[in-house]
Parts: C-alpha cells; structure tokens; sequence
C-alpha cells in the first residue's frame, strides 16, 4: 500500500512521513530539501524563476520515488511517500497564468503514481507561522512563507476532491511527534493497523 502525504510549505509533511515510516517499518521517502535539492532549485523557487523546470524536478523526483516504492510495496505493507500529482498541480497556483499551459503538461508526468491513499494536510495559518518560526531557515521568510501556504492550501483543498483516495486531515491541534497524532493520522486515512513491537518489563 502506497500512501502520499502532501500539503502546503510547512505544515509538517516530512515529519509525519519519516514518523509513520517509522511507526510502519517499511520505509519512507522524503522529497527533501535544502541540503537535498540541486541548490539552483531552491534560488528559483525563491525567486520565482523558472517555474516549468522547478515544476519537473520535482516531478522526476517524485517519479524516482515512486518508482522504488513500487519496489518495497508488499501485501500488508505501507510504504510512505512526500509528494503526489497533486502537489504537482497545486503548485500552479505560486506561478504567472502564462506558465499555467506548460504547467499542466508537466502534471501529467504523475499520471501513473497513483497512490492507494492521498493524505492532504491543511491547516489554519496560526499554525503554520507557528511551525516556520519554530524551524528558523534562513532562507525562509516568515511572512512570505504564510503568504505561500495559504495560496497552495486553498488550492488543495480545492482539488482533493478530484484524486481518488485522498483524504484531507486537518493538523490543527495535533503533533506528529506523539503517538496520539500519528493515531489520529492513520485513523483517518483509513491505514491499517501497524506491526507493534512487544515491550516487556524484565526487572
């Protein structure tokens, strides 16, 4: 079973994915970041060049991904992946309409993904500041940062609907650091329940 998490800047996607990785023990894959991308990347996207080949890397990112997920994905076995057509498709919305056609052409590279579940983050933007401020990127800008989310969330919300499998969970409130949020997570995905390891008091 493959199962995408996505959602807008900062709303906790590559920590939820690493702790249900974990919590699965069947692997995760990460979109990465700073460190990870090609540092040309991050310039553009903060500079809001270049939209179309920001746009498919991320795309063959995602496809390199899901290409070796397909690889791990095993009968009772719940493979994590940050990243899906949507979020390819949701980020249209950051670029100018005249780049929307050439857009699009790249969203199609995600056709064959299909992920089992879609899990869409959202959240209230309190939340988000919150989260952004917490992790202090220097190449994050707060205010912009806000700015962003609130554009993409909206459109997420907006085109959930239209993916088979997608399931939108609201984050407010809740930590994936805790064992309650990453419940609360997998309760409303509808994931299956997860291999448990026995803890024994041997003193």
């Amino acid at each position: 079973m493959r199962v995408a998490i996505v959602g807008g800047p900062g709303i906790g996607k590559s920590t939820l994915v690493r702790q249900l990785g974990d919590l699965y023990r069947n692997g995760s894959y990460g979109e990465g970041e700073q460190g990870v991308w090609d540092p040309q990347v991050l310039a553009d996207i903060e500079a809001g060049h270049n939209p179309v080949g920001v746009t498919a890397y991320f795309a063959r990112l995602y496809d390199a991904n899901y290409r070796h997920a397909a690889t791990h994905d095993e009968p009772g076995a719940v493979v994590l992946i940050e990243g899906a057509q949507i979020t390819l498709e949701a980020h249209i919305a950051e670029y100018p309409p005249e780049t929307h056609a050439a857009l699009r052409g790249v969203v199609t590279m995600g056709a064959d993904w299909s992920p089992d579940c879609t899990i869409v983050l959202t959240s209230g933007t309190d939340t988000i500041e919150k989260h952004i401020r917490m992790r202090r990127r220097p190449h994050e800008e707060v205010e912009r940062m806000v700015a962003r989310f609130r554009l993409i969330d909206a459109e997420f919300r907006r085109l959930a609907p239209r993916y088979p499998g997608a399931v939108v969970v609201e984050r407010d409130g809740m930590e994936f650091h805790t064992r309650e949020g990453l419940l609360a997570v997998a309760q409303a995905a509808g994931l299956p329940p997860f291999p448990e390891i026995a803890y024994e008091q041997l003193d």
